[in-house]
């Protein structure tokens, strides 16, 4: 079987055995990947073993079946690049790195690559170290819904065009695919009420993000950064509880478009709640 080589984050992970795990891993260049790896958690005199833990970067070697690409694979080597200690030392963060893993993890398919995707992985876990943890989850969940082709339209309402900046009476559709102004929306049965000055964070976002054009990657790399760029000067202007609305936008659409909540859900808003109350 051939063997595949490649730098990948792990997104989940399962203790099949004893000494072995089961992990979903997101690849720059193979996209998502299903693993086994066998023997990783086996312990020798000179050195205890746990395992490979869950948000770890590293670079991976794996083998797959031919024409059974989708099958799952088998990991030959992973050698651990970054841990983001920080991460796990902060409960308010690695929830909300987790709840970015786990969408990822739900809305990619395997052997579907997306390399901006994973930068943006990256980059959601190196800023966890800096900023909010909930506008870092923002900026990366804005990346990977315009990367697969998800990211909604926040400037005006989808429905008629009308402009919806400075609009303080605005709904969001996930099936309709973004803002209903208040003309539309007694004619849209999904919706819910969203925060006027967090509509326009995101439609900020929509301005600055790319389309995904006939660019090439240098140039949409380019425009990630104007994005970057976007989201900081968004969180500049705004409180804290503006951007928190901004990511109940998204959560809402993410829950709409998965079928269910993300697991995280319910623990992260409970730290946004007490973040917000000064605790």
């Amino acid at each position: 079987m051939p063997l595949q080589k490649d730098i990948g984050i792990v997104l989940r992970r399962l203790d099949y055995s004893e000494t072995s795990q089961i992990l979903v891993v997101f690849t720059r260049e193979h996209g998502q990947q299903r693993v086994i790896a066998k023997g990783v958690k086996r312990s020798t005199k000179k050195k205890a073993s746990t395992g490979i833990d869950l948000l770890e970067q590293g670079r991976i070697v794996f083998s797959q079946r031919p024409g059974k690409e989708d099958a799952m694979a088998t990991l030959t080597e992973w050698r651990q690049e970054e841990s983001y200690v920080h991460v796990h030392r902060d409960l308010y963060r690695m929830y909300a790195a987790q709840y970015g893993a786990e969408v990822t993890a739900q809305l990619t398919e395997v052997n579907d690559p997306h390399a901006m995707l994973f930068d943006a992985i990256v980059s959601l876990l190196r800023d966890l170290a800096t900023i909010d943890p909930v506008a870092a989850l923002v900026q990366f969940l804005w990346t990977m819904l315009r990367e697969i082709g998800l990211r909604p339209e926040m400037s005006r309402c989808v429905n008629c065009g009308r402009d919806a900046a400075g609009d303080r009476m605005l709904h969001f559709s996930s099936h309709a695919g973004g803002v209903i102004c208040r003309d539309c929306e007694p004619h849209v049965v999904e919706k819910i009420r969203i925060d006027g000055e967090a509509a326009l964070i995101l439609a900020t976002l929509n301005g600055a993000a790319p389309d995904g054009g006939e660019g090439g990657d240098e140039e949409r790399a380019g425009a990630g950064g104007t994005l970057v760029h976007a989201v900081d000067a968004a969180v500049e202007r705004a409180d804290r509880r503006v951007i928190h609305r901004a990511f109940e936008i998204l959560d809402y659409h993410l829950t709409e478009t998965m079928g269910k909540q993300a697991r995280l859900r319910g623990p992260l808003f409970a730290m946004m709640g007490q973040a917000e109350r000064g605790k």
